[in-house]
């Protein structure tokens, strides 16, 4: 399953660390879309969305990327991941795709 948000990566990057409980875990959000469990009812999808506004996270950070900031030898690492992750967020878009509407699409059927 697939939310098309057409939000772009930083917002599909926050929307899936905020949704944890609903996302495929193995998937990686793109910038058209998040892969979501395919046993999430849209009822369970309705109450998830409605209330994830209010408890937005910031997206997970690749060790791999803190290896790349300028000065990142003399970061604390909390201090390094905190940052990216900032700046990997979008809440604004993120705020937005999950205010906007959605609906359940079955294909094949």
């Amino acid at each position: 399953m697939r939310w098309w948000t057409w939000a772009g990566y930083r917002a599909n990057a926050t929307l899936a660390a905020t949704l944890t409980t609903t996302t495929d875990p193995l998937q990686r959000p793109t910038d058209t879309c998040i892969r979501r469990r395919e046993d999430v009812t849209p009822a369970e999808w309705g109450k998830v969305i409605s209330e994830a506004a209010d408890h937005l996270c910031l997206p997970a950070v690749d060790a791999r990327a803190l290896n790349g900031l300028k000065f990142s030898a003399a970061l604390l690492t909390r201090l390094a991941e905190a940052t990216l992750a900032a700046r990997l967020a979008d809440l604004d878009g993120a705020t937005a795709a999950l205010r906007g509407p959605t609906r359940f699409t079955v294909l094949g059927q």
